[in-house]
């Protein structure tokens, strides 16, 4: 999912927020509350009419989430204020991140033709781990175009090592 700029400004400052309060995990949790909470139909119909005032929007959020501190409460009020209830997802997955980069937890997507088993998946969390010098946090896709290889995602970074890229870059130095 791209980043977008509206979604990093709150994400960041909700993350100043958290670790002030030293309270990562809870608002971890806070925020998947949240971004389920605007998922409701119901709630996304209410918001998307213009007939139902921002007063309005506010007190039906919290009578479907009562349970939400005020702090996050405060975070529904200014996204609904400014119509950026549509960014949740994004600022909770901003966060996400940033709460893992300060964890010294990097997220890694591996893709590869076959099927890895449980001690070749071992052997590549190990080898980035030892690379990078963080944690690795790896999600395995499978992709049976690639031919043989693999990639690997780090964020915004693509590291393509398969066989139908190198393919690729043959025939164009063929065709010229």
């Amino acid at each position: 999912m791209p980043r977008s700029n509206i979604a990093r400004r709150y994400a960041q400052g909700i993350f100043q927020l958290a670790q002030a309060d030293r309270d990562l995990d809870a608002w971890r949790t806070e925020l998947t509350q949240l971004e389920a909470l605007l998922q409701d139909d119901v709630l996304r119909a209410a918001f998307a009419n213009p007939a139902v005032t921002t007063p309005r929007r506010m007190e039906l959020a919290r009578k479907l989430a009562p349970e939400l501190r005020p702090e996050t409460q405060n975070l529904v009020r200014l996204l609904i204020e400014h119509r950026r209830t549509s960014e949740m997802p994004a600022i909770r997955s901003e966060f996400e991140r940033m709460a893992d980069e300060a964890a010294g937890i990097v997220n890694v997507a591996l893709t590869t033709a076959i099927e890895l088993d449980d001690a070749e998946k071992r052997r590549y969390e190990k080898a980035l781990a030892d690379r990078l010098g963080k944690k690795v946090r790896m999600e395995y896709r499978r992709d049976p175009g690639l031919v043989a290889g693999a990639t690997v995602q780090i964020g915004d970074r693509l590291i393509d090592g398969s066989v139908r890229t190198q393919l690729d870059r043959l025939r164009q130095q063929l065709v010229g």
